[in-house]
């Protein structure tokens, strides 16, 4: 993970251990879904590194905040099942 539970918890304003499984399944969905929309994995020295890291937990916290209430987001049902769809493993990823 790009974004530790820890750096992750801090931005959310979380304490204790309680909701520590929800936000590193969050984290995961959010490198998955930068990935799925065709922004390539980044390591830390990229000079965009930065704002990758940022996007990954804007995209958690939007997440966690809206979970269970995804038709106020512009993130719905019918978008991750678009993208899900289109995906055909890792020998295509350059075409999404």
């Amino acid at each position: 993970m790009k974004v530790s539970l820890e750096e992750m918890k801090e931005f959310l304003l979380i304490d204790g251990t309680h909701q520590d499984a929800v936000i590193t399944g969050l984290i995961e969905a959010s490198e998955a879904e930068l990935y799925g929309s065709g922004v390539r994995d980044m390591a830390e020295g990229d000079k965009l590194y930065p704002l990758y890291k940022l996007a990954i937990k804007i995209l958690v916290s939007r997440y966690f905040e809206d979970r269970g209430q995804m038709e106020k987001t512009n993130v719905n049902m019918d978008y991750l099942i678009s993208k899900l769809s289109m995906y055909r493993g890792e020998e295509s990823a350059d075409k999404l």
